[in-house]
């Protein structure tokens, strides 16, 4: 027993240091909601030094080196490999003005990523997500650290729990009101309720588009809005990783504890 012991100990040091060298990155905790059926803005009220980009003054087409986000004389960032388009079934809020893509068939550039680099770090992050499909992927990044990342089959997932969840299928503005049945339409709110980003990669796979509109983002906000469908607990503390280490040796010496599954972000 005492051999057993010692052996445990010794395992939980190693799983206390694993942990500790490998979770800093995920440091932050995201609260994710979707708004109502319908909805294609954030709730600017609720927000704190937040600014919107509609990409209606942008240029219709591929451009590599992409654009400079400036409100009056502040920069906001810069959106580098972007992909504008005209209104259409699958992407412009209201149905008017532009939007933004990632499609590698449409740019003609092979295009499977576009980048906005803040200039300030963010604590919230929201857009009209429109004709999602599963090849879509949202990350977030806090000097040069992935602290969140989700896809549009998360979303799909998310949406099929909410009331009047048929709601949110196919695209829900005056001039293509019903287009494109067989994807979700929703405005996302990403709320970074325990640290900061600073970067937003957008990523497609698969050959489809990534499109989506009305990006916004604070520095703060007064309350979660929407309908909450997720909230990423904060990584464990030092303390919290050796009580699992603990638990974990424990175990060892009684008995083997299945792991519960538990929804989670990819």
């Amino acid at each position: 027993m005492k051999n057993l012991l010692i052996k445990s100990a010794i395992a939980s040091g190693v799983v206390l240091s694993l942990a500790t060298v490998s979770r800093p990155v995920m440091a932050a905790s995201f609260t994710i909601s979707i708004e109502n059926a319908g909805v294609q803005n954030a709730q600017l009220s609720n927000l704190v030094n937040a600014n919107v980009q509609t990409f209606d003054a942008q240029t219709q087409g591929y451009s590599a080196t992409g654009f400079q986000w400036n409100e009056g004389t502040t920069n906001i960032g810069s959106y580098k490999n972007t992909l504008i388009m005209n209104p259409d079934q699958y992407g412009a809020a209201g149905g008017t003005g532009k939007y933004f893509d990632v499609d590698t068939n449409r740019s003609g550039n092979g295009q499977t990523v576009s980048t906005l680099n803040l200039t300030t770090a963010q604590s919230y992050f929201g857009l009209w997500w429109s004709a999602g499909d599963a090849s879509n992927v949202l990350e977030f990044y806090s000097k040069g650290n992935l602290v969140e990342r989700i896809t549009t089959a998360d979303v799909a997932s998310y949406i099929g729990k909410l009331p009047n969840s048929g709601g949110y299928k196919g695209n829900p503005t005056s001039t293509y009101k019903g287009q494109d049945s067989n994807e979700p339409f929703a405005f996302i709110n990403f709320y970074d309720v325990a640290g900061t980003f600073d970067q937003v990669k957008f990523t497609n796979i698969g050959g489809t588009g990534f499109e989506s509109d009305n990006h916004t983002i604070a520095t703060g906000y007064n309350s979660i809005t929407g309908n909450v469908v997720t909230a990423v607990p904060e990584s464990s503390s030092v303390l919290g990783v050796f009580a699992i280490g603990f638990v974990g040796a424990a175990s060892v010496m009684t008995r083997r504890v299945k792991k519960k599954s538990v929804l989670q972000l990819s």
